[in-house]
This record gives C-alpha cells, sequence and structure tokens, in this order.
C-alpha cells in the first residue's frame, strides 16, 4: 500500500513540473526580450567606438596574409632554384665524369693507368686515390682489366671533389662487381656487394642519369642520396658512376630557410617523404638500411589530396591547414633536377603576431563597456525573478489538481506492465480511456505478442545454428583427412625428411599442401593459398588439390601441371577466386628439384653450413582468374644436408596488437638459428615464435608450411 501511495507524487511532480516548466519557458522567453532589447541598445553604443577598430584590425590582418604568402612563396620558390642549381652542378660534373669514363673505356690506352689500392693497402695519401673492392665470391682476376681501366679515372674524381663541396665521394662500379671509390678509405664491409645497391641498380636498369632514394653509406654510415648514370662502350652499359650528397649537407647548406625567425623548410620527394629539414637524423650504423619512413602530411588527412595534386603539378603555390596542431601556410616549389619539391610552413599565428597588442587594447575596453550593460540589464532580471515566483505558485496549485485525474490509468498501465516484464507475456491489459494511455496499452499488448512470437523464432535460430556448428566441426575433420597427417610419411626412404602444418584461421581454411611419389625417384611437393577465406575457400581448395595432384601424376613438369591445372579452374570461373600455388619436383637419388611458381611467397633453402637465404623464383600469375596463362619451371639442386621450406602468408604477415607484422626477416633468423634441425623441429619453432610475436592478437590468415631436408643418396 506504501508502495503505491507513493506512485502518484512521482507522475504528479512530473506533470507538475511539466507546466511549471511551461510557465519557466514563457517567463524566460520574456526575460529573453527584455534583455534582448537592453543589449540591443548597449551593442549599439558599443558599435560606434568599436566597430571602425575591428573593421581596421580586419583589413590589416588581410595585408598581412596577402604580403605574407606573397613573400613565403618567393622565398620557397628561391630556395628551390638553389637546390636545383646544387643538384645541376652535381649533374653536370656527373656527365664530365661519365664522358672522361667512356673515353678511357674506348682507348684505355691513352690514358695513363694508376696504382689501385685496396681496402687493406693503405696509400702515401689517402685523399689522393681510391679504393677497390669486389665481393665475396668474385675472383680478382675477373675484374683485373676493369681494375686497371678504371684507376686512370682518379685523376678525374678528385678534380670533381675539389670543385663542388657538397659532394662526399665518388663512386664506380661495373656489372662484374668492382666496387671503385674516390677518396680511399678502409671502412668498407666485407659484406658489402655494390650491384645490390639501389644507384648501381637504377642507372644499370633504365640507362640513364637519375637519383636515388636516401640510403646508408658504407663508409660515413650516414642517410646520403646518389646521382648515377652509365658509362656505355658500343652502347653497352660497363660501368656506373655515382656521386653522393649527403642529406647531413643539404640541411646545412639548402634547408635554412626562415621568416621572422620562425617557420621550417622541408625538402621532399615525390611521395611527400622528407629528404631533409633542420634537427632530421641522419646517422646510423647499418649501412643496409634505407631512410625510415617519415612523411609530410597535414593533420587533416582530407587536405592531403590536394597536396599531392599540387606537388605533382609541378607548379608553385600555397596552401592553408593544420600542421602540428597549428594553422600554417604552407608554401611548395618543385625542383626540376630531381622531381623533388622545397616545402615551408609557417604559422598563422606568427604572421598576425604584431597586431595582437591593439587587438588585445580593443577586447579589453570592449570588456569594460559591456559590463556596464550588463549591470542595468541585471537589475531588470531581479525584478522578473519576483514576478516569477508569484506566477510558480499558482502553477503549482493548478498542478495538483490536474495530476490527481491522469494518475488512476497511469498506474493501472504500470501495474500491467510489470507482470509483463515479470514474464507473463499472455497478459493483457484492458484501458478504456480513450485518450493516449489507451493506446499505450495496446502498444503493450503487441509487444508482447511479438515478444512471445520472437522467443519462439530464438529458440528454433538456436537450434539451427547448433545444426551449422555440427557441419563445420564435420567440414573441419573432411579438410583435415585430406592432407597428409601421418609423419615421418616414408618411413623407408632415408634420402630426405619431410614434415608439413597447416592451421586454419577459421573452422575451414583455404591453405593445403601435399607431398606424393610419381615414381620410385621422384618426390611431388605442392603447396597453395586460395584467395578467401572460410567455406568457399575451403570448397576452392579441395578442388585446386584434387586438379594439381591429378595433373602431376600425368608425369608432367611443374609449369605444365600449372598451366593444366590453371585451365580447368579458369572454366566458368565467376566469382574469380584464385589461388597461388608452389610445385616442385625433387629428384632423390640427384638433389635436382624442378620448381614452378603460380603467384606464391618466395620458398627458403638453409644451406649445408646453415646459412639462410630466400631462393627467388620467375614469380608466375595466379591459378584460376584467366586461361592460357604460361609458368616457367627452373631447377636448383639441393645438396645434401640443405633444407627447402614452403610457407603461405599467415606466417610472414601474421600480426601483433600494435599491428606489426612478423615479416620475412623474423622468420629467415628464426630458421637460420637451427641449422641442421629436422624440419618438424623447425616448422614447430617457427610456429612457436609466430604465436609469441602475435602476444594473443586473432590469427587472421590460415598458417601452412611444408619442409624437407635433403639428405642425399648416401643417407640410405
Amino acid at each position: 500500500m506504501n508502495r503505491r501511495r507513493l506512485r502518484p507524487k512521482n507522475i504528479r511532480t512530473r506533470i507538475l513540473y511539466a507546466l511549471l516548466g511551461t510557465a519557466l519557458l514563457s517567463l524566460v522567453c520574456f526575460g529573453l526580450v527584455s534583455f534582448w532589447s537592453m543589449n540591443n541598445l548597449g551593442q549599439t553604443s558599443l558599435k560606434g567606438t568599436v566597430g571602425l577598430s575591428q573593421e581596421l584590425l580586419k583589413i590589416s590582418k588581410g595585408s598581412l596574409e596577402t604580403l605574407t604568402q606573397e613573400g613565403l612563396l618567393k622565398s620557397t620558390v628561391d630556395q628551390a632554384a638553389l637546390i636545383d642549381a646544387q643538384f645541376r652542378d652535381v649533374e653536370n660534373d656527373l656527365k664530365v665524369l661519365v664522358d672522361s669514363a667512356e673515353r678511357i673505356w674506348k682507348t684505355p690506352g691513352l690514358y695513363p693507368h694508376k696504382r689501385s689500392y685496396s681496402i687493406a693497402d693503405q696509400p702515401p695519401d689517402p685523399k689522393a686515390a681510391s679504393v677497390w673492392q669486389i665481393p665475396l665470391g668474385v675472383p680478382a682476376s675477373a675484374v683485373a682489366t676493369e681494375l686497371q681501366t678504371s684507376s686512370a679515372m682518379d685523376d678525374f674524381m678528385i678534380s670533381v671533389l675539389k670543385s663542388n663541396p657538397i659532394i662526399n665521394d665518388c663512386n664506380l662500379a661495373t656489372p662484374q662487381g668492382l666496387f671503385r671509390r674516390f677518396p680511399w678509405s678502409a671502412n668498407i664491409d666485407k659484406q658489402y656487394d655494390v650491384r645490390k645497391r639501389d644507384w648501381f641498380t637504377r642507372a644499370l636498369s633504365s640507362g640513364t642519369l637519375g637519383w636515388s632514394e636516401p640510403y646508408v653509406g658504407v663508409i660515413a654510415r650516414n642517410l646520403r642520396v646518389n646521382c648515377s648514370a652509365p658509362v656505355k662502350k658500343n652502347n653497352k652499359i660497363v660501368a656506373v658512376i655515382g656521386l653522393n650528397v649527403p642529406l647531413t649537407t643539404i640541411q646545412e647548406r639548402i634547408i635554412k630557410m626562415r621568416i621572422n625567425n620562425q617557420g621550417r623548410a622541408y625538402l621532399v620527394s615525390k611521395d611527400r617523404r622528407i629528404l631533409a629539414r633542420e634537427g632530421l637524423d641522419t646517422s646510423s650504423n647499418d649501412w643496409g638500411e634505407k631512410q625510415k619512413g617519415e612523411f609530410f602530411s597535414f593533420d587533416d588527412q582530407k587536405a592531403m589530396p590536394l597536396l599531392d595534386k599540387n606537388l605533382a603539378s609541378g607548379t608553385p603555390g600555397i596552401m592553408r591547414g593544420m600542421l602540428g596542431k597549428q594553422d600554417s601556410f604552407v608554401a611548395y616549389a618543385p625542383s626540376s633536377t630531381t622531381g623533388w619539391s622545397v616545402l615551408f610552413a609557417l604559422p598563422v599565428e606568427a604572421v598576425y603576431a604584431p597586431i595582437r597588442p591593439t587587438e588585445q587594447a580593443i577586447v579589453a575596453q570592449t570588456k569594460a563597456a559591456s559590463s556596464l550593460v550588463y549591470q542595468q540589464i541585471g537589475i531588470t532580471m531581479a525584478i522578473l525573478a519576483g514576478v516569477f515566483l508569484l506566477v510558480l505558485g499558482g502553477v503549482t496549485v493548478i498542478s495538483r489538481r490536474v495530476a490527481q485525474r491522469i494518475t488512476a490509468p497511469i498506474l493501472e498501465l504500470e501495474t500491467g506492465a510489470e507482470i509483463i516484464g515479470n514474464g507473463n507475456l499472455e497478459h493483457r491489459l484492458q484501458l478504456q480511456s480513450g485518450d493516449e494511455i489507451q493506446q499505450l496499452a495496446e502498444t503493450f499488448n503487441r509487444m508482447a505478442a511479438d515478444l512471445s512470437r520472437h522467443i519462439h523464432d530464438l529458440t528454433e535460430t538456436t537450434a539451427a545454428k547448433e545444426r551449422i556448428q555440427s557441419e563445420l566441426k564435420l567440414a573441419t575433420d573432411i579438410q583435415a583427412s585430406l592432407l597428409p597427417r601421418i609423419f615421418p610419411p616414408f618411413p623407408d626412404r632415408k634420402e630426405f625428411a619431410l614434415f608439413a602444418l597447416m592451421e586454419p584461421a577459421k573452422e575451414v581454411g583455404g591453405d593445403f599442401y601435399d607431398f606424393f611419389f610419381l615414381d620410385q625417384r621422384r618426390i611431388c611437393l605442392i603447396i597453395g593459398d586460395v584467395s578467401d577465406k572460410g567455406v568457399p575457400a575451403a570448397l576452392y581448395m579441395m578442388v585446386a588439390k584434387t586438379l594439381l595432384k591429378s595433373e602431376a601424376l600425368r608425369d608432367e613438369t611443374p609449369a605444365q601441371i600449372l598451366e593444366r591445372t590453371n585451365s580447368i579452374l579458369a572454366l566458368d570461373n565467376e566469382t574469380s577466386m584464385f589461388v597461388t600455388v608452389f610445385c616442385a619436383i625433387l629428384d632423390t637419388d640427384t638433389g635436382q628439384l624442378d620448381c614452378a611458381n603460380a603467384g606464391h611467397l618466395p620458398p627458403l633453402i638453409q644451406k649445408a653450413d646453415g646459412s639462410t637465404v630466400y631462393r627467388s623464383f620467375s614469380p608466375g600469375f595466379v591459378l584460376g582468374p584467366m586461361p592460357d596463362i604460361s609458368y616457367q619451371t627452373e631447377q636448383i639442386m639441393l645438396q645434401p644436408g640443405e633444407l627447402f621450406l614452403l610457407y603461405t602468408d599467415g606466417v610472414n604477415e601474421a600480426v601483433n596488437p600494435a599491428l606489426e607484422e612478423y615479416g620475412e626477416k623474423r622468420l629467415l633468423d628464426c630458421v637460420t638459428t637451427l641449422p641442421a634441425a629436422p624440419p618438424e623441429q623447425i616448422i614447430h619453432a617457427i610456429r612457436a615464435e609466430v604465436l609469441g610475436f602475435a602476444n594473443g592478437a586473432p590469427q587472421s590468415d590460415d598458417i601452412t608450411m611444408l619442409a624437407i631436408r635433403y639428405l642425399g643418396k648416401k643417407a640410405c
């Protein structure tokens, strides 16, 4: 009874609040009109004194912005022109060296040969001689002629270094691996192979003069860019010459621009990679690494497409946007020699700094005048408050009487809703008030009926879901049974040791592997990765695996196996699904391994001495999307003790909670730490390391690996 007595009071309170709110709203509206009238009168008087000052400030700001943008753009264009001049001097010096080298190669007898010094043979004056080096495995006799011919370049190189202070060193390299660097230095890593450096490969492949992306030097161990060009004899490239410009030199000599001691200049590549800026760390101890990715970017990514378009246009200009949480002007101008751009960012606040004191004085005077106006408004509002209290008392009395008339049907509605809420979905409300409360009761009745029907449907849906889970479990078992799972698979064969593993990311996956003998000597190894996941990928995987094995048993080469399987999969492939496949056939007597790749990842080979490398094959096209695709069979010879490892991208693309990928380097390092280990131990070690790296992050893709260690015929 006490509970029922309390309920109407809550309803009355709500009704009272509604009525009081109406009255309060009316009074507030009246007060706002009065306040607006008085405020308008005060503002009219203030406008006469403040308006002119604000207009002058507005004009001043506009003029400052215009003048600043013009000066900023001009300075940026001048800076770009300075960079162009510096880089153009480097290109001209390079052209002189290339021209001299081509004359030397065409008529080597006309130029005196100088003594060549290796890293172990220090000259009397290291600054007046170059140093030469060849990669491990290249005999000195293979480059003897080139070494003698290129020695005549020392005099030309020393002349270039003396004439151009921004050049740090001159490099000359040949396709056979000879590397000559001026001036002499013994600080060259024995593992250094000039044929793998970007500046060399770029000039060799393009055949033209150009600039490299920043990289770490093998001697100075700092970031630099390289301008390189090929040396030709009878239209054949016989050498590549490169001139190194350290990023430190660019920063000290070029990126120094300031406006009112504020702002920052940048030199960026075509993809907005920051090549130079004040404070950029250009030192590094790893000569094999490239510049870490630091890119120029506005805070608002929506502005980036316009910036990219403006930089690509090759025309100077200026933009405005948020940079480092500051509203800034950003001027840009291209460098025609390299295609890079000079950017200069200046905070907008720095433009307005000269007029800030005047603006603050105007604001202070405006506040003083406004306080007098609002003091008068406060007196008027106090009078209105007294009137408001009187009206509020009258509304309270009327509200109590109105609440008593409407609470009865509401309480009955609340009781019926509580019964339905306790689970009696068959209960129905019987209200005949003829108003919205009756409509609400009818809505409750419909809701109870709908809820009862929904519970019935949910029960059926749950049962159907349990059936689907049971079928998926069965599909998982079926898929697992299709893959060889008994290891060792061929206990009587001592020529090799083999192990494989597949862990799907979902109940069923799209990865697969297979291995089987084609005859007494040859065993076929297959690994694949379907482009999708789940049931569709599993079905496609079973079809692809069956076709590959069927075609392999026809005694075809790996390339023919892929070609025939692709032709079948491409028929009626309306979903455009595809599968990457690596197919290999090992001759267990000789160790010959015939391989063909259909868009799959490169395998790993662990040498007998424990070193591990990635072995690249012709990438090929994936199976399924297009018919009539040709593939290439490539041969390698496995030596006794060498391991051949195949894997899918679920291994190297596994991520941790920070969204960092496991990566190919970690995979390579993991295999390298297990020399001569059985394939099963290596695969389980990789799986454990990937699991530890993921650190609880969900598995996003199927993980599949297949490894075989060739032991040789003698192991039998």
